[in-house]
């Protein structure tokens, strides 16, 4: 999927949302993720070294995100939708994110919601921080996991997702990188705040 068709598939998510909610069994739904952890569980610390010296990727990533979408009750189950961006961040990386994600939770009590989510993260214009002779071509990668949210129609949000995506890359003269691509597959730990209006 390139970046115009995520592209169009996040516009078409937000359409949807806005329609829908025009009945009244469909919620807007809005997650704001602003503590999330990306831990790098693949183990191998990407490097580049060039004429600053070598500059190493820690194992920790920060990624805050915000996500808007639909979503209904059908009996005990909840479904939604979302779509939305934030960044990623690390010691020489960054890049702004799309995502768009499915949940499915079920009712454990009044107020707990637990059940899986998968999805899409766009990574859009990575970019190495250290040094502009390294340059990463922008990548979708899969994300899945479970979500569980505590309270009424605001609540708060917890979700656990493995995250896979390899990034290309291409290096200037004199530049050389510990892996001919990124490998960024990571246990993301996400808190935040969700509400169901």
């Amino acid at each position: 999927m390139n970046k115009t068709q995520f592209a169009v598939t996040l516009m078409a998510v937000l359409m949807i949302a806005s329609v829908a909610r025009a009945e009244s069994d469909f919620d807007i739904v809005v997650n704001a993720m602003p503590a999330t952890v990306l831990i790098d569980i693949d183990g191998d610390k990407f490097s580049a070294t060039g004429s600053d010296g070598r500059i190493s990727l820690s194992e920790l990533y920060t990624m805050p995100n915000i996500a808007v979408g639909i979503g209904t009750e059908l009996e005990d189950l909840y479904v939604d939708l979302v779509g939305g961006a934030g960044i990623i961040i690390n010691d020489g990386f960054r890049s702004f994110i799309l995502q768009a994600i499915l949940e499915l939770t079920f009712e454990a009590s009044d107020s707990l919601n637990i059940g899986p989510r998968i999805g899409l993260i766009h990574f859009e214009d990575p970019e190495w921080l250290e040094n502009d002779d390294v340059e990463f071509d922008a990548e979708t990668g899969l994300l899945v996991g479970v979500s569980m949210a505590m309270g009424d129609k605001i609540k708060y949000l917890v979700s656990v997702d493995i995250i896979d995506a390899t990034f290309d890359l291409n290096t200037g003269a004199g530049v050389t990188t510990s892996e001919s691509e990124l490998d960024l597959t990571g246990l993301a730990i996400q808190f935040g705040v969700r509400g169901e209006f």
